[in-house]
């Protein structure tokens, strides 16, 4: 019989059916009355015990083998936990289904990238290194992804903007569902980084309806002026990218950028952030 006060095995064996816990509490919990349960096969112990699968039953197995709570037997299964151990652990797993209910990270994060050039020496180190997956989160595919989650307001803080950039904000305005209000923050567009390309489109931008904001204040600052560096695109207060990326073809594919997509109550921060600014910035009614 395995060493019942084994911590580290017990803890393993949790750790292991956590994804599974309220199927595996069940099945503990069936375990500990009729311990023969185990002898037949998955089909049949997930028919007897209700609400699992097979595939469930399989898992708790493995789990209990591994453990050394239970023993293969010729082409059998036997239990070698106390019935008593069997009807903790279902508890604990119980425990453990609860907390995963109700609890939720206040906040998801994944790391977007842009890569300079497809090839390029950069991805060739990563690579090398093993440093992340072969699944790279692009800038691009980000902004679309949050564009599409957006289901009342869409915000872009975007201080300098090329025709690449703007043809990218077009695309991204455009596949909001209706009723979503669209919002551009930009520096003043009379500067020829951010104006002389949004202009060339300013029909696109008027016939989707973006609602455009100058945010360049008088300021004692050195500058002269308050105003702002950050890239930012929220989906209402759910979703947001932060990050190095312009919306200029340089930052889109051309050069290493870095930034993350989060999704929680950070976003729900920001969209506070981001009401206070639009209410100092100067609208821009007509361009």
């Amino acid at each position: 019989m395995p060493d019942q006060s084994n911590e580290a095995t017990i803890d393993g064996l949790l750790l292991g059916l956590s994804p599974l816990a309220r199927q595996a509490s069940r099945i503990l919990a069936y375990l500990a009355v009729f311990p023969d349960g185990l002898g037949g096969s998955d089909v049949a112990l997930s028919s007897r015990i209700g609400e699992v699968s097979a595939e469930h039953v399989a898992i708790a197995r493995r789990s209990l083998l591994a453990a050394g709570f239970a023993a293969q037997v010729n082409f059998s299964t036997k239990l070698i936990a106390a019935p008593e151990m069997l009807r903790r652990l279902a508890e604990n797993l119980m425990g453990i289904a609860v907390y995963l209910l109700a609890h939720k990270d206040r906040n998801l994060v994944e790391l977007v990238l842009t890569e300079p050039g497809e090839n390029s020496t950069l991805r060739k180190a990563i690579d090398g290194l093993h440093a992340l997956s072969p699944i790279v989160f692009q800038t691009t595919d980000v902004f679309f992804r949050v564009a599409r989650a957006a289901k009342h307001d869409l915000v872009v803080l975007a201080p300098f903007i090329d025709n690449q950039g703007a043809s990218l904000l077009v695309e991204l305005f455009s596949i909001c569902g209706p009723g979503v209000r669209c919002h551009l923050v930009c520096r003043p567009l009379s500067e020829p980084q951010c104006g002389a390309a949004f202009l060339q489109r300013a029909n696109d931008f008027r016939r989707i309806g973006v609602l455009v904001y100058e945010y360049a204040l008088p300021s004692t600052l050195p500058s002269g002026r308050e105003t702002f560096h950050a890239k930012v695109v929220l989906a209402d207060q759910d979703l947001f990218y932060i990050g190095s990326s312009n919306f200029m073809g340089s930052a889109l594919d051309r050069s290493f950028e870095c930034g993350v997509l989060v999704e929680g109550g950070a976003a729900k921060e920001l969209s506070s952030v981001l009401a206070a600014l639009r209410s100092i910035a100067k609208p821009v009614h007509h361009y």
